[in-house]
């Protein structure tokens, strides 16, 4: 996610600078003429104001897991029957089985894949249910194209 973010970044910064200088050398607006654009410290200060924001996030969302005492699921947690919910105790269904890295989760006759990854248990709880960070809408999209590519 970082890489894709840090990517786009500078992709923008690479189309906006050539229309600044055409601006600057036939329009209304006049840059000065000593000064040289520099592309590379343009896209190194996005690059580097989207890397402060992403680790920002990361950080917010680490601390939210900290704090609700969480740690990442092992596979023997990922267990068929174990209960699924979001952070906010709403259920996303039950596992059903672990499809490489995924867990496939169901609910009302829809299948979710889950990655192992996003999935978390009470660090003082052996049976209580895991959690995902992800709303239960994300992983319909990610059913639907884990359905679309097969």
């Amino acid at each position: 996610m970082r890489k894709t973010l840090m990517t786009l970044a500078a992709g923008a910064a690479i189309v906006a600078v050539p229309a600044v200088a055409q601006v600057g050398l036939g329009g209304a607006a006049n840059l000065n003429a000593g000064a040289a654009l520099d592309p590379a410290a343009t896209v190194g200060s996005v690059t580097d104001r989207v890397g402060q924001t992403v680790d920002s996030v990361d950080g917010a969302a680490n601390d939210a897991v900290d704090s609700a005492k969480l740690t990442l699921a092992t596979r023997e947690q990922v267990r068929a029957g174990a209960q699924v919910t979001d952070a906010k105790g709403a259920s996303i269904g039950t596992v059903q089985g672990i499809d490489g890295d995924n867990a496939i989760v169901v609910d009302g006759g829809k299948l979710y894949n889950v990655p192992l990854s996003a999935l978390y248990s009470q660090a003082d709880s052996v049976t209580g249910p895991l959690v995902t960070k992800l709303p239960k809408a994300d992983l319909s999209v990610r059913a639907a194209g884990a359905a679309e590519a097969r």
